[in-house]
Formats: structure tokens, sequence, C-alpha cells
């Protein structure tokens, strides 16, 4: 249970922020700078309240921390790569 409330807090928020910062780059050329920010940040925010039941219903908590874990490292090396290029 530990492991289950340790990955959907603060691996949720990771998983939040790492969507916030790829959806906005990636939305910036869309739409104006502030409002690819405030869409990226809903967004990020529906994708935490997504995540926190998923990983309390998955079968293994070490399987559920995998998920959120690469989740959220792939979508921050996204950022970092979008951020570089963009």
């Amino acid at each position: 249970m530990t492991l289950r409330i340790a990955t959907a807090v603060p691996g949720g928020y990771a998983l939040a922020a790492g969507s916030a910062a790829f959806l906005s780059l990636a939305l910036s050329p869309l739409l104006g700078r502030a409002e690819a920010v405030l869409t990226a940040t809903m967004l990020a925010l529906v994708a935490w309240i997504v995540a926190v039941p998923l990983v309390f219903a998955a079968g293994s908590a070490w399987r559920a921390a995998a998920w959120v874990g690469g989740l959220a490292a792939g979508l921050w090396a996204a950022a970092l790569l979008l951020g570089r290029v963009g």
C-alpha cells in the first residue's frame, strides 16, 4: 500500500508536470504561448486524476510504479528535446 501511495502522489505529480511541460511546448506553435500553457496545465491535471485510480487498480504495485515512472520519464525527455529543438 505504501508503494502505491508513493507512486500515486509524487509519481502522479511527476507525470502531470512532465505532461504540462511537454504539452505546453508542443501546443505553443498552434496556440498563443499563454493559451498553450493554460491548456497544457488543465490537461496535465486530468492526467494526474486519471493516474491515481489506475495505480490502485493495477495488479502489481511495482508494475504501476514502472508505468508511471516510465511515462513521466518519457514525457520529460520529450519536453527536453522539444525545448532544445524548438
